[in-house]
């Protein structure tokens, strides 16, 4: 399935999560809420109202933290709002605000995220749970 013609649909959604392992990266998300009628082509929507998957990467070639090449990619706070997702042939840039619920006061850090893959999937998982 393709996600890139939703993507609009994810400013101001979540990154829940981020597995990485080998050459492997799957990120977990979240659209904001949206309406079935906002939609041109169908889409399972979870019970929320939002599009939820796991965006897969194989067959990784490079990841940039703002700018810089980096080897890994994780969560760095409890929540990554998406500010931004654009999405062309193999390759993905994602601006997110990472906020720490836990510290006091919430530590916040905006990080430009651009990876290039060979291979790149969408998973919907509707209401299933991730």
């Amino acid at each position: 399935m393709q996600i890139s013609p939703y993507t609009a649909f994810f400013h101001d959604g979540s990154i829940l999560n981020i597995k990485k392992e080998k050459n492997k990266i799957e990120i977990y998300m979240e659209s904001a809420e949206i309406s079935q009628d906002d939609l041109d082509k169908q889409i399972a929507l979870s019970k929320e109202e939002t599009i939820k998957g796991i965006l897969h990467f194989e067959e990784i070639k490079q990841i940039k933290i703002n700018d810089e090449i980096r080897n890994n990619l994780k969560m760095l706070g409890d929540s990554g709002e998406i500010l931004e997702l654009k999405i062309k042939m193999g390759e993905v840039n994602l601006f997110i605000e990472w906020v720490n619920y836990s510290s006091n006061p919430p530590k916040e850090k905006y990080m430009e995220i651009k990876i290039i893959a060979d291979k790149m999937s969408w998973e919907n998982l509707a209401n299933k749970a991730p």
